[in-house]
């Protein structure tokens, strides 16, 4: 059976991740650095199942990754 990362899930981790870009850019790298790691965390315990993820859950995860090295680029 394949794991899912829901829609809602989706949506919180990509609001938290743009919630950063706007603290980076209000100078607050703390608060930006905190809720990245947050979202990382999240991540990586999907980055273990990533071999029991479906197709769409896939592409949810490789989209907030990629979101994460260009917000963590920017720092």
């Amino acid at each position: 059976m394949s794991k899912t990362i829901d829609y809602k899930e989706f949506v919180d981790y990509r609001a938290k991740l743009n919630q950063a870009v706007e603290d980076i850019a209000k100078d607050k790298k703390s608060a930006a650095s905190n809720r990245i790691r947050a979202v990382k965390k999240h991540l990586d315990d999907w980055e273990g199942l990533r071999a029991e993820l479906n197709c769409e859950s896939l592409g949810r995860l490789n989209h907030l990754q990629k979101m994460v090295r260009e917000i963590e680029a920017e720092k």
